[in-house]
């Protein structure tokens, strides 16, 4: 399983945004990046981008709800 979780360091504790759902005692493997305010903006702005682009299921794309009704 490979999951990426987003945290905060304090001292030698890392406070993780959301819970982990891992049983007591499992072994993992965690490798850290540190992420600027610049990296994340990038980040953020590169996500929504592809939301307003939206996904092409194969089928016909209609822009505007009244054009489902102009058959």
């Amino acid at each position: 399983m490979k999951k990426i979780y987003k945290g905060i360091v304090e001292g030698d504790t890392i406070h993780f945004d959301e819970k982990i759902d891992l049983p007591v005692g499992t072994n993992t493997l965690v490798t850290l990046k540190t992420l600027s305010n610049e990296n994340q903006e990038e980040i953020t702005s590169r996500q929504i981008k592809l939301l307003n682009k939206g996904f092409y299921l194969g089928k016909k794309l209609y822009s505007h709800r009244k054009d489902l009704y102009d058959r």
